[in-house]
């Protein structure tokens, strides 16, 4: 057959609304290519705007501001200074190297600063927990079947205290789990949104990529994705442009296309 216009049921319009007319798409006539849906949606008559979900860890599913204290703990006993607030709130989207060197740690000092940190950072990760409505919302995505990812600037070895401390299983929930020690390049560079896109067979149209940094915002942008900004968990919601700015998880349920 000839080709004809392509309708993009992924925006959330069903097969039927779209026969009925009852939406604000025009009619069209002819061939018409239906985009695919996210596995299982089909049958359920669901056509979600976004294949799959990705989320940033802390500040955005995790509220792990105790890795902040722990970040101060350390600058004051091995750089004999306090940190500014300003200072760590701007740390908290970076690697744990390009933050100890936005606070001037000395290269030959790294490894001694970073693992002293750690070792704070696990003594008060007995603190970790979710935010309030991630983990039901991550479970109904789940459930319609949006595939659900992590793009996190942790390494690999730094997910120890979310495994320990956090009883609600939400990491089993994602297919893929993109950390920083996986790509050349991390956020805001777009490597790691691409290693998740080549993981999944996806394109980044496909992809809402939900974080609370610059970092995160500038990651989706150069890799073409949507970004929604997790403001529950951002310090600074104002500056950081989104395509969406949810006040809260559930928020993020309409915007994929779940009602």
């Amino acid at each position: 057959l000839p080709p004809g216009p392509a309708i993009d049921f992924s925006v959330g319009l069903t097969y039927n609304e779209y026969l009925s007319g009852n939406h604000r798409f025009p009619r069209i006539w002819g061939n018409i290519l239906l985009l695919s849906a996210p596995h299982g949606a089909a049958e359920r008559g669901i056509y979600m705007r976004f294949h799959t979900a990705v989320f940033d860890l802390d500040g955005t599913a995790v509220n792990s501001h105790y890795n902040i204290d722990a970040l101060q703990m350390t600058c004051i006993e091995l750089l004999d200074r306090e940190a500014t607030d300003e200072e760590l709130k701007i740390t908290y989207g970076m690697t744990a190297v390009n933050a100890m060197r936005y606070l001037g740690v000395p290269e030959d000092q790294l490894e001694t600063f970073g693992n002293r940190w750690l070792e704070h950072i696990m003594r008060l990760a007995k603190h970790a927990t979710l935010f309030d409505g991630i983990y039901p919302t991550m479970c109904r995505m789940h459930e319609a079947g949006i595939r659900l990812g992590i793009n996190t600037s942790r390494r690999d070895d730094e997910l120890g205290d979310l495994h320990h401390y956090i009883r609600e299983p939400f990491l089993e929930l994602c297919s893929v789990i993109v950390t920083c020690d996986k790509v050349s390049n991390p956020k805001p560079a777009p490597d790691s949104m691409l290693y998740y896109c080549e993981q999944t067979g996806l394109a980044p149209a496909q992809v809402l990529f939900v974080g609370d940094s610059e970092f995160d915002a500038g990651c989706a942008q150069n890799a073409g994705c949507d970004f929604a900004l997790a403001t529950w968990g951002c310090f600074f919601p104002d500056q950081i442009p989104a395509q969406y700015k949810p006040q809260t998880p559930q928020e993020l349920l309409e915007i994929v296309g779940i009602k």
